[in-house]
């Protein structure tokens, strides 16, 4: 297990690895169990509480870390608010969000203010993985085999990053693109499966009745793909051709599949980095 230091705080054995490995800046974010899926009035005061301690241990280290807010979907007006806060006050660079909050994802409509307040501060929202509700995980992935087995496989083996990689194709399906034109999405794990399986989108979905664009013309417009600490060329190599180097930026899961050696050995020279505590990356703002 990695040790609570390195894993909680952001000095000490993280600014070694960064230095080891040519890390400049990382962009870092809340880890697992958000509060910003919470559906329970409480996540407004426990997202503003985790995004204030973040910004507290950033300050300690002003050039080597940005960060993601935690915002509470709960209250889509909250959330929208505490992006702003977290942007115009504590000099964040984007937002993360893990999975669906009370059984809905961003595309439902109640979450237009997010994505309007997304687009209105010129930063990406970063769709990171959760597993998927008791019921689909039950239906698809438990079996005869044991409980850590279904945890895995529901989990960072498979089941979370359909989840994830679902949440970007229903704001793609549902128009929400169209609605806010200028978001900017960020995907990890090379896309969630999506990025790879473009053609068989626009082959099986087409142009449908109701959107102005196919589905890889939406992706390639909006999304950029992260590796995730997934460092396979082959992986680099396929999804560079599918939708190019600039909507690639480098991020490692740090402790659990961190980087051992220069970023510029498993991604393209000069990409942005983060590194999950989560950590993670941002785009420049355009």
């Amino acid at each position: 297990m990695p040790e609570k230091d390195s894993a909680e705080q952001l000095g000490g054995h993280r600014l070694a690895h960064m230095d080891r490995v040519g890390i400049d800046i990382q962009v870092v974010s809340h880890g697992a169990s958000s509060p910003s899926r919470l559906d329970h009035p409480e996540a407004v005061e426990l997202c503003r509480r985790v995004n204030d301690n973040l910004a507290q241990q950033i300050s300690e280290h002003p050039t080597r870390f940005r960060g993601f807010a935690t915002i509470p979907l709960h209250d889509p007006a909250a959330a929208a608010d505490e992006m702003r806060r977290c942007v115009n006050e504590l000099g964040f660079v984007g937002t993360l969000i893990m999975g669906t909050c009370g059984g809905l994802f961003l595309d439902d409509e109640r979450f237009d203010p997010v994505l309007a307040a997304a687009e209105e501060v010129n930063l990406p929202i970063y769709v990171h993985p959760e597993l998927p509700p008791a019921p689909v995980s039950t239906a698809y992935y438990a079996g005869n085999w044991p409980a850590a087995v279904h945890f895995l496989f529901s989990g960072p083996g498979v089941g979370w990053h359909a989840e994830a990689g679902i949440h970007v194709l229903r704001l793609i399906l549902s128009g929400a693109l169209d609605r806010h034109p200028s978001l900017k999405l960020l995907s990890g794990h090379w896309g969630e499966f999506v990025a790879g399986w473009l053609d068989r989108l626009d082959e099986a979905i087409g142009w449908g009745t109701h959107l102005d664009r196919t589905v890889s013309e939406y992706y390639r417009e909006h999304v950029w793909a992260t590796p995730s600490g997934m460092y396979s060329q082959n992986q680099l190599q396929f999804i560079l051709a599918e939708i190019g180097a600039e909507r690639i930026i480098y991020s490692e899961d740090f402790l659990t599949s961190s980087a051992t050696t220069s970023r510029t050995s498993s991604s393209r020279p000069n990409s942005p980095t983060t590194s999950e505590p989560q950590s993670l990356t941002a785009t420049p703002r355009t």
